[in-house]
């Protein structure tokens, strides 16, 4: 039988921080029933002992993830700082977590395939259902990383997670493992076994204008888009010269991404606009591939909110109304940026949806993984910008 608890904290001293948050999941759920234990934590609050500390109220061999954010998410709603922890009880499901290092030498391929590797040496005798992933959401891996991990586990296998964010400084994200405080790493926990869950995933933002195509790309920089410079498409929008552009980006960035047609799925995936080069081509977060199509987007509260209630339905759809256990929320960083002082009403969206008392944990995050497809075939699983991704875990 599934059981979950789920703590938080505001204190500004870790070891108090802690010890409120371990303590309140602990008269919850005895230590020696813990499955995983998840950890999302705000970057002023993240201390060389603060996973330590966290590991010594739980069984030495009880697995650890977790990431930084730059806000969380509790029960209660969102935190600018502190650290939520929820401890999961799955007796019926063996779950096996590792990690990888992500460093611009070595190819993020390969590495997404050695962290498959190390996640199925531990389940080989059991049906494997899902895997959970936190990494550096800095890194212009990612997309290559999953490729390789989806290589090891099957290209439809579903995963869902989230790239670890810092305090909109866009300096540095921390994902944790175990008692180690990793940097340019990914963190991740497969589940095997007998495991009810759904997935659901939404973002709201809205086409504007023609369709267009990417001629010329690199990677994750659109060099030209209908033959003529990339940023051409900003310029005349906006009829702002590519220097006024570069001045407005964080508005860019959240307001008007760049969305990619996909064919046989319903929504654009978003890609962020994280810089416009003097030479007129566009930086994204994640791949931007050669001939595809695209459209100019736009957000808005009130669709921002509306996609949260749907992704909660989708979550609801998939699991065919069984009563949830649980709930992993990572929503973008962007959406907390355009929603500002109205965050928590995405929370309070999802919960009108899932319940109101569903234990639910999470984070603001510089990208989001999770499928596309279908509710009874979720298909490939995709780096998103602009979204909000919801696991949500059956009892």
């Amino acid at each position: 039988m599934l059981k979950v608890a789920v703590g938080r904290s505001r204190k500004k001293d870790i070891a108090e921080a802690v010890e409120e948050a371990t303590r309140s999941c602990l008269l919850q759920l005895p230590a020696q029933e813990v499955s995983l234990a998840l950890v999302f934590s705000t970057p002023s609050s993240i201390t060389a002992a603060l996973l330590k500390k966290i590991k010594s109220g739980l069984r030495p061999d009880c697995p650890l993830i977790g990431c930084s954010g730059m806000r969380i998410i509790t029960p209660e709603g969102t935190q600018g700082e502190g650290l939520v922890l929820m401890l999961i009880a799955l007796p019926k499901v063996k779950i096996s977590c590792g990690s990888i290092k992500l460093s611009p030498d070595d190819d993020a391929y390969l590495a997404g395939q050695g962290l498959g590797i190390k996640l199925i040496s531990n389940v080989k005798e059991y049906r494997r259902e899902l895997c959970l992933m936190f990494s550096d959401g800095l890194s212009e891996a990612v997309s290559r990383l999953m490729e390789g991990l989806q290589n090891i586990l099957g290209k439809s296998f579903p995963f869902i997670g989230g790239g670890a964010s810092d305090d909109l400084r866009f300096k540095q994200t921390f994902q944790f493992y175990n008692e180690h405080i990793l940097n340019k790493s990914a963190v991740a926990a497969l589940f095997a076994g007998k495991l009810a869950y759904g997935i659901g995933i939404r973002h709201g933002w809205k086409p504007l204008g023609k369709i267009r195509a990417i001629t010329d790309s690199s990677s994750n920089v659109i060099k030209k888009i209908d033959g003529g410079k990339a940023s051409g498409l900003y310029e005349d929008y906006f009829a702002k010269t590519l220097a006024e552009l570069k001045k407005e980006i964080l508005p860019i960035n959240t307001l008007y991404p760049i969305g990619m047609y996909l064919e046989g799925e319903k929504e654009y995936l978003l890609r962020n606009v994280i810089a416009l080069n003097d030479d007129g081509s566009i930086v994204t977060q994640g791949g931007v591939p050669r001939g595809s199509a695209i459209r100019l987007m736009i957000g808005t509260k009130e669709s921002c909110l509306e996609a949260a209630r749907q992704a909660a339905a989708q979550v609801k759809a998939a699991l065919r109304d069984k009563p949830i256990g649980l709930a992993i929320i990572i929503s973008s960083a962007s959406r907390a940026y355009l929603l500002g002082r109205n965050i928590d009403a995405e929370i309070k969206a999802v919960k009108t949806v899932l319940g109101p008392n569903v234990p639910l944990a999470g984070f603001y995050s510089y990208g989001q993984y999770a499928p596309l497809g279908a509710l009874s075939y979720y298909g490939q699983t995709y780096l998103h910008n602009q979204t909000i991704a919801i696991l949500g875990v059956g009892e």
